[in-house]
Formats: C-alpha cells, structure tokens, sequence
C-alpha cells in the first residue's frame, strides 16, 4: 500500500502531500481499530518507548475494551500529562501497538480488513462532500423545532430574508456539529498543527453544508415553477394569484435541507 500511494516512511518536508494525506486517514483507521502503517514508521521513538509493556495495562482499559473506550481512556491520559513529552510518546505507542494487534486479529480470523482501509490513503474525489453523521435526538429536535418555527414564520410573512435566517441557523447548527465531532483544542499551546487547524475548517465546513442545503432547497423548491414555465403551463390558480407562497415554500424547502443536513451530516 506505501508503495502504490507514492508514501515514504522517512522524515518529509513539513506539509509534504503525503504526509498530510497520513494524517487525514489516521481518523479512518481508528474507527476500524486500526493504525496507518504510514504512521508507525513514522514514529519509530514513540514505539520503542512502550515496548514490553502491555498496552491495555498501560492504557487502564479491559482487553475486551472497544474502540471507542481506548479512545476515551487516551484522551483522558494526554490531557493528563500533556506537558511530559516523553509519556505522550508511550501513550501514542500503546494505542499504536493495540491497533496492529487487532489489525493481525482479524488477518488471522479470516475477517479481512475493511474496504475503506484498504484504500484510505487514496485522495477521495470529493473531500468537502458531506459524510453521515447522525446528532443526538436532543439535537434533532432542537434543530427541527427551530427551523419548523422559521418556516411557519415565512408563510405567515413571506420574504426571503427568512431564507437567509434558515441559511443562518443552519450554519451555527453545522459549526456546532462540528465542534462536538472534531473538538477544537482545550489549551492551543499544547496543540498539534492538526489540532490548531480544527477551529477554522470546523466554520470552514459548517458554513459550506449551510450553503449546500439552503442552495440545494431552493432548486428543489423552484424546479417545477421554472420546468412549468419552460413548457408555457400556468401555475394553479392560487400560486398564480398569490407570489408569497411561492416565496414561503422556498424559505420551508429550505429550512427542511438544514434540518437534515444539520441533524443527519457532518
């Protein structure tokens, strides 16, 4: 897999294509269980550091613990010795060595490895495309309650500046969603490149899946008032005599896109 993505395990120039692409599939793995190779030649210090130890004593986790768990238990030993380099090295090799331990696992049970590992350090086509993220129901109902309340608010005074009110809530839903998914760092001067970087593409995404779903409901909204102008046909009488629903169901498409986008994507 090194070889047919071009990836090097040596040092690499800072922000190197490769190196990049590393990082960005590391998220990929973890969710599989599993580690970029890329990223364990790269890190040759941090593995010798935690070897002959075992990691899920290392850890404070039960050896039946799932990824999610492993996840947690590291997350709260960096943020406790976040100022001592030497154990972030050893933390980073057991979560390491437990991954390469369930990748082998799974080799050898005849499971295989995932599809999306297999090729994870392949550029995606589309790598601003919004990806499947299901919030919390609190969540779900709060941005559903909103942006029903924004739509009722449109047919009872149409303008389209309730469609920028939709476009709004949307945005600051998504920015959340965001942060709850890749949270910004706690303390910046501890914080990797990767990490520092998270608080401007976290607005960065939010606001372009605003975008996407206000855009996306008003084509769908105004699709069959253009295709029946297009084939001269009259609109039905009381669209016809009335311009502001037209108008309030473009604002409620709209406001029906953000709920999704805000409660289903990421």
């Amino acid at each position: 897999m090194l070889e047919r993505s071009g990836m090097q395990a040596g040092p690499r120039a800072h922000g190197s294509r490769p190196l990049m692409q590393a990082r960005r599939t590391t998220g990929v793995m973890q969710r599989h269980g599993v580690l970029h190779p890329v990223q364990l030649l790269q890190r040759p210090v941090a593995c010798e550091a935690a070897s002959g130890s075992d990691p899920y004593e290392f850890l404070g986790v039960p050896a039946e613990a799932n990824s999610n768990e492993v996840a947690r238990a590291v997350s709260k030993l960096r943020w406790a010795h976040r100022a001592d380099r030497e154990m972030l090295k050893k933390i980073e090799a057991a979560q390491s060595q437990m991954f390469m331990d369930s990748l082998n696992a799974r080799i050898k049970d005849g499971k295989g490895v995932p599809r999306e590992i297999l090729y994870a350090d392949r550029e995606p086509l589309f790598p601003w495309r919004p990806k499947r993220w299901d919030a919390t129901p609190k969540i779900i109902m709060i941005a559903g309650g909103i942006q029903l309340a924004m739509a009722a608010f449109a047919f009872q005074s149409p303008n389209m500046s309730k469609l920028i009110g939709c476009m709004l809530l949307g945005i600051a839903g998504n920015v959340m969603k965001q942060n709850a998914i890749h949270p910004p760092p706690k303390e910046p001067e501890y914080a990797t490149e990767e990490e520092a970087a998270r608080p401007g593409q976290n607005f960065q995404r939010g606001a372009l899946l605003g975008l996407i779903a206000t855009g996306g409901g008003v084509v769908l909204a105004t699709a069959p008032e253009t295709l029946m102008q297009a084939l001269n046909l009259q609109l039905p009488g009381i669209l016809a005599s009335q311009p502001g629903i037209l108008i309030s169901l473009k604002v409620a498409t709209a406001a029906l896109a953000n709920w999704i986008m805000t409660a289903f994507y990421y």
